[in-house]
C-alpha cells in the first residue's frame, strides 16, 4: 500500500497578493516562496471565506462557510469536539502538530494532538513595543511601524521556525512510519508592523504609495466606509510619512516570513523528507497596505480578500505552472482528505482541488466570501466571484458589481450600468440564496462570544512541556 503522503501546512496572517515576488508593481523580493511555487502549482484566483482572522481559520479548519458556523466576529467560539480538519487526519493515523497562531476561541486545540508553541490563552500577537502595565491592544497600527524591538530569537516567527524544525527533527527520529500534518502558522505579516532592522531597512525611504482618488471613500457602500473607520487607521489617513513608514515595515514583514518559509523548507530537505511531503502555503486574508489610502481588511476588495496559494504535490503538482481556477480556503479540507485518501465527512462546503492540481479544467463554480464590520455587524454582506466577475451585496441593499478582467483594481461600479441589468440580478439571486440576509442578525447574535479579545491577555503565546504544563512565552 502506498504511504500516504506528509503534510507541511505554512499559514501567514494578512499577507497580500501584491506583496508577492512575482507581482509587477511591488518591491518586495520572496524567493523561498518563489521556490515553493517552481515546484508545484499557484492559485490566482484564491479567496479567504472571510477577511478576519477567527472566521476565516474557522471555515478553513471546519470547511464550512460562515452562514453554517455562525462565526463571524474575532470573540465568535467555535464549538468544541466538532469535526475539523485536524481531528480528520489525526482519526486517519496522521501525527497532527500546530506550532504558532490559531486565534481559536474557547477550546484550544480543535482535533490537533499537539501545540507546543501558539496562543493557547494569549492574544495571538506580539505587542511591539511592549505594552505597560493594564495596556490592551496592539497599539497604534500605523505610527508604531518600524523596525522590531524584541530580542529576535524572542519573536514569534523566529519562535515558530525553531519549534517547528525541532518538531520536524523528532518526527524523523522517531520508529514507525505514521505520516505527519504539521501546521506552522505565522503571525506576521499582520500588525504590529514591527519586522527585524534588517528587514525594515530594506525599505525604508523606498517605498512609494498607490496613486487613488483621494474621494473616492465618499462614494462608497456605507459598509466600506464604516469598515475603513473601524480599521484602526483612519487618524493616518492622508499622513504619507506615517503611510509610507509602515509600508515599508509591512514588505519588511512579508520578505521576514519569506525567509522562515525558506528555513523550513531546507530544514524538510536535509531531513530528506521533501519529495514525501505536500507542502502548502497561503494566508489567512489580505492587507490593503494603503491601497485606496486604507489599511487592513474585511472589505470584498482584492487586496483584502484574495490570498495567495501554492500547492507543492510532488508527483500530482506540476512543477511550475499556475491556475486561474477560482479556488477557497474552505477548499483545503477535502483537499487534504483526497490527499490522504481519506473519505471526507458530510456536509463540507468546499471543494476537492485535487483535479485542478493534477492538471485538469477549472469546474464552473460560484465562490462566496462574506463579512461584516468589526463590532458593527449591522454592516455586512457577501462577495460572489463568478468567472470574471465579482458581485457585492450588503445588508442595507447597497451593490457592487466589478469585471476583474477589465477592472482588475476595482474602480468601474457596474453595478448600475443598465447593460449589465440581467446579469446582476442573476448573481444577486445566487447571492440571496446563499447569503440569507434576512437571517443573518440571528445567526450572528447566536454564536457564542469570549467575555474578551485576545488582545486583554498579558502575553502573545504560551509553551507547553510534555507533561502539560502551560508557561507564558515573554512577551
Amino acid at each position: 500500500m502506498k504511504k500516504k503522503p506528509n503534510i507541511l501546512f505554512l499559514f501567514s496572517d494578512q499577507h497580500s497578493v501584491r506583496a508577492m515576488g512575482d507581482c509587477a508593481d511591488t518591491p518586495v523580493k520572496t524567493p523561498s516562496l518563489d521556490r515553493l511555487a517552481a515546484g508545484g502549482m499557484r492559485f490566482d484566483n484564491a479567496y479567504c471565506q472571510n477577511p478576519l482572522c477567527v472566521p476565516s481559520r474557522a471555515s478553513l479548519l471546519t470547511g464550512k462557510y460562515c452562514r453554517t458556523t455562525g462565526i463571524y466576529d474575532n470573540r465568535h467560539i467555535l464549538p468544541a469536539n466538532g469535526p475539523t480538519l485536524a481531528r480528520a487526519l489525526g482519526s486517519a493515523g496522521y501525527r497532527t502538530a500546530l506550532v504558532g497562531k490559531t486565534h481559536f476561541n474557547g477550546e484550544q486545540f480543535q482535533g490537533f494532538q499537539e501545540r507546543p508553541y501558539g496562543d493557547l490563552y494569549g492574544q495571538a500577537h506580539q505587542p511591539d513595543p511592549a505594552r505597560h502595565a493594564n495596556e490592551s491592544g496592539l497599539g497604534d497600527i500605523l505610527g508604531d511601524a518600524g523596525p522590531s524591538g524584541i530580542p529576535l530569537a524572542m519573536t514569534q516567527t523566529e519562535i515558530c521556525v525553531s519549534e517547528a524544525a525541532k518538531w520536524l527533527q523528532g518526527h524523523a527520529g522517531r520508529p514507525g512510519d505514521a505520516p505527519f500534518f504539521l501546521a506552522v502558522h505565522f503571525d506576521k505579516p499582520h500588525f504590529p508592523i514591527n519586522p527585524p532592522r534588517r528587514f525594515f531597512e530594506r525599505f525604508a525611504g523606498r517605498v512609494e504609495l498607490p496613486d487613488y482618488d483621494p474621494d473616492w471613500l465618499s462614494h462608497a457602500p456605507a459598509f466600506v466606509q464604516k469598515a475603513a473607520a473601524a480599521s484602526g487607521t483612519a487618524h493616518h489617513r492622508g499622513d504619507d510619512a506615517v503611510n509610507a513608514r509602515a509600508l515599508a515595515a509591512y514588505y519588511g514583514c512579508v520578505e521576514w516570513v519569506d525567509d522562515a518559509v525558506g528555513r523550513l523548507l531546507d530544514v524538510i530537505d536535509y531531513l530528506g523528507l521533501f519529495e514525501d511531503t505536500i507542502i502548502i502555503y497561503a494566508s489567512d486574508h489580505g492587507e490593503m497596505a494603503a491601497r485606496r489610502g486604507l489599511w487592513q481588511k474585511t472589505v470584498f476588495y482584492e487586496d483584502s480578500a484574495r490570498v495567495p496559494l501554492i500547492i507543492r504535490w510532488p508527483g500530482v503538482a506540476e512543477a511550475g505552472c499556475r491556475t486561474n481556477a477560482l479556488a477557497g480556503l474552505i477548499d483545503l479540507y477535502p483537499t487534504f482528505c483526497a490527499a490522504s485518501g481519506i473519505t471526507p465527512p458530510d456536509g463540507l462546503e468546499g471543494c476537492d482541488l485535487t483535479p485542478v492540481i493534477a492538471g485538469g479544467e477549472a469546474p464552473d463554480r460560484d465562490l462566496f466570501c462574506e463579512s461584516a464590520v468589526l463590532k458593527q455587524p449591522e454592516y455586512a454582506g457577501c462577495m460572489l466571484r463568478r468567472g470574471d466577475w465579482k458581485y457585492c451585496l450588503y445588508l442595507d441593499g447597497g451593490e457592487e458589481l466589478y469585471n476583474l478582467a477589465d477592472d482588475p483594481d476595482e474602480w468601474n461600479d457596474l453595478s448600475q450600468a443598465p447593460g449589465e441589468a440581467a446579469l446582476k440580478a442573476d448573481l444577486r439571486a445566487a447571492t440571496e440564496a446563499f447569503f440569507r440576509p434576512e437571517g443573518f442578525a440571528v445567526r450572528y447574535a447566536a454564536t457564542p462570544r469570549m467575555p474578551f479579545e485576545k488582545h486583554f491577555y498579558p502575553y502573545s503565546n504560551q509553551f507547553i512541556t510534555g507533561n502539560g504544563v502551560v508557561f507564558d512565552a515573554r512577551p
